[in-house]
């Protein structure tokens, strides 16, 4: 398989690679989607009164990676009154945790539950290993952006002129 070629655009190179594109309405993971993965979940905001087809409901907005699949999903939202229960307190912190369900009521559907996975030691280091890799990733520059060491700097005419009213030496 080729890479893309980086295309140009206003004299920057921007390459495919670097960047996604939007994602669509249901792109969203459903909490089926993820039954039994181990997740990552950093929950944003406790949204009210959220417009639905079956009127209005409250939800709880998350930041979700998904360490099965090495997945990202942003702006998820909950809707679970099990799952808002259990993230809603973790607001501004991150949940490690499988997800799950729990035991139906006569009539019910099982409800979907977080599993804590924080006692489990290979689950901690596979959420520690990826969060290493992802902020080692994160500082790292693309390709296109590196600097030839050998590169000297040009000075115009104009510049040096200055710089010599100024008594002072190009670089």
């Amino acid at each position: 398989m080729q890479k893309p070629k980086p295309k140009k655009k206003r004299g920057i190179m921007i390459a495919a690679e670097v960047f996604s594109k939007p994602s669509v309405s249901g792109d969203s993971p459903k909490p089926a989607d993820l039954n039994g993965h181990l997740l990552i979940i950093k929950p944003t905001e406790f949204k009210t009164g959220i417009q639905t087809s079956l009127g209005e409901a409250d939800a709880i907005q998350c930041e979700i990676i998904d360490l099965d699949t090495n997945k990202e999903h942003a702006s998820v939202l909950f809707f679970n009154v099990a799952l808002k229960n259990s993230l809603k307190s973790n607001i501004g912190k991150t949940v490690l945790a499988r997800l799950g369900q729990g035991v139906a009521k006569p009539g019910k559907s099982a409800p979907w539950i977080l599993l804590d996975a924080t006692t489990n030691d290979a689950d901690i280091k596979k959420a520690t290993d990826y969060l290493t890799n992802a902020a080692k990733a994160a500082i790292t520059p693309p390709a296109s952006f590196t600097v030839s060491p050998t590169a000297t700097p040009t000075v115009t005419p104009e510049v040096a002129a200055l710089l010599a009213q100024l008594t002072a030496k190009p670089v």
